[in-house]
């Protein structure tokens, strides 16, 4: 009996030894895991760090290009640079990617952005869709491809709503059910319309732009010069020799700007538009005028940021 019980004894005792072994094995394995997680995560806290840092510098100073070299945050260490154009021609002229690489004595992580470092009211064109027989220039009238974005990244944040408001107040609301030059399901507007000035009170500090809301088509005919913002819930032709001192925005995607007559036509100021702008063999030349565009943006659009991040990998 008692050598029974002491074999029962050794036995318990060996059962228990062998599961104590295991669960410390276990708990050592679990420990090994989160040890390695929290590395994972300091290295990637890192080099996000790393890459805000470099963003803020970047909103600073957008010329800069300087990088960080081997900067710590407690146990981790970053370092960042910053590729343009001549180091990936792939970025075009107005993206930067920056490259952020942290880590640990764990692990390491690369944090890859990819950010637009201009602003829309800088270029003559901004179109979410296709842009084909259109030329854009600079405020000297001298052509410059750079100036027109096709297939834009982002739309900006543009208050429709204090547009719409404004051309109510300014008697510019136009509608397919009001008698002001209507032609078919398109605005006429005549040459000079509203004022023979873009804008609506000139001595006003600051002056305030036209804005004209045409919930449907506007047409501008030939030869006819017109001004102001102009609000187009439909699609714009421009005819021969027509003229827009201004800026044409067209918040719907189906929207298009189209010339389809014998000859150029011309807009001065801008255009922005979630459609496509096509000069259908007659080519419309777009000329950026700063101050129409600044209008827009003060009146209308001043809280788009200075950067915008296009990825993050």
């Amino acid at each position: 009996m008692g050598k029974g019980l002491l074999i029962v004894i050794v036995g318990f005792a060996a059962s228990f030894g062998i599961l104590a072994q295991g669960k410390n094995r276990r708990y050592v394995e679990s420990v090994d895991r989160m040890v390695d997680r929290f590395g994972s995560y300091a290295a990637m806290n890192a080099s996000a760090s790393g890459a805000y840092m470099a963003l803020n510098q970047l909103y600073l100073d957008p010329t800069w290009r300087a990088g960080f070299a081997s900067l710590t945050i407690g146990d981790n260490i970053f370092s960042v640079s910053v590729q343009d154009q001549d180091d990936d021609a792939a970025l075009g002229p107005y993206k930067l990617r920056i490259l952020s690489n942290g880590g640990n004595a764990d692990a390491a992580n690369l944090a890859d952005v990819t950010i637009f470092t201009r602003q829309f009211q800088e270029f003559a064109v901004w179109a979410k869709d296709t842009v084909q027989s259109v030329t854009s220039q600079d405020s000297l009238g001298n052509p410059n491809a750079d100036l027109t974005i096709k297939d834009a990244p982002f739309m900006p944040k543009i208050d429709k709503t204090g547009l719409v408001s404004d051309a109510s107040d300014q008697s510019h609301l136009v509608g397919l059910d009001l008698d002001i030059d209507i032609g078919g399901t398109h605005f006429h507007p005549s040459s000079g319309f509203p004022n023979n000035t873009f804008y609506y009170d000139s001595t006003a500090s600051p002056k305030v732009p036209n804005v004209i809301h045409v919930n449907g088509d506007l047409h501008i005919r030939d030869d006819r010069v017109v001004y102001g913002i102009y609000v187009v819930e439909g699609d714009v032709l421009l005819n021969e020799n027509a003229e827009v001192r201004g800026v044409l925005y067209l918040p719907n995607p189906s929207s298009r700007v189209y010339n389809r007559e014998n000859a150029s036509s011309q807009v001065w100021g801008g255009i922005v538009t979630w459609g496509e702008v096509d000069g259908d063999g007659y080519p419309i030349y777009v000329r950026h005028r700063p101050q129409f565009m600044q209008a827009l943006v003060s009146n209308y659009a001043s809280n788009n940021p200075p950067l915008r991040v296009l990825s993050w990998k």
